[in-house]
């Protein structure tokens, strides 16, 4: 992609706003076959683009068959809220889960995050007075995704919202003053869906740090 393109420069400030020294090299548009139509036949709303980071070594499998729900998916990704696919509002928070490879010119480490489309749906938050501490399965019949309540969040005043409908949170980290801090010892929010359809590759990221 164009870095001077509008998604281009939005990215980069998504990408800033929570990780200000990462050196970014390249952003890719990227599709999965009939993920598209799979995303919008799940007729969910509140879709969000959420960073997923990943070790390089995963990066073919996940760009091959997309994200997984299920035991190598949530061991990489952690497994707080159950097996489920982990995405993130920050760049800083999924950066904690990217490994890729050392430059022999001392450049750091390349590496590579995805950026997703994730419909949310109605979002059953944690870390605050109503949740079940993620022990219990999900009624699907009122949520279908699970919100883990960071200490910071990106500041709800600059959330994008893109001519197709899609959000992207582009804020500086404030301080959350809903959350029990420290419940979850959770720095950032994190996002858990356990349906495959309701998450599409939008972007890939080529980035040093």
């Amino acid at each position: 992609m164009n870095k001077d393109d509008i998604d281009s420069q939005l990215i980069l400030r998504y990408i800033w706003a929570s990780a200000s020294s990462i050196q970014v090299e390249q952003i890719f548009k990227i599709a999965r076959p009939n993920e598209d139509e799979r995303l919008y036949k799940s007729n969910l709303d509140n879709h969000y683009l959420l960073w997923h980071g990943t070790n390089i070594r995963n990066l073919i499998s996940i760009l091959t068959r997309g994200l997984l729900v299920g035991p190598l998916a949530a061991m990489a990704s952690g497994s707080l809220f159950g097996k489920g696919i982990y995405t993130a509002d920050t760049f800083a928070k999924s950066l904690g889960y990217c490994s890729g490879v050392k430059q022999n010119d001392g450049g750091g480490e390349r590496c590579f995050m995805i950026l997703c489309e994730v419909a949310l749906g109605e979002i059953k938050e944690m870390g605050l007075n109503n949740d079940d501490g993620g022990t219990k399965q999900l009624d699907l019949n009122q949520f279908q995704s699970r919100k883990g309540t960071g200490r910071l969040i990106p500041d709800p005043r600059y959330i994008v919202t893109r001519n197709y409908g899609v959000r992207m949170p582009l804020g500086n980290m404030i301080d959350n003053t809903d959350v029990k801090v420290g419940f979850y010892g959770l720095n950032y929010n994190e996002y858990i869906v356990y349906d495959e359809s309701q998450v599409a590759l939008r972007y890939l990221v080529q980035f040093r740090r």
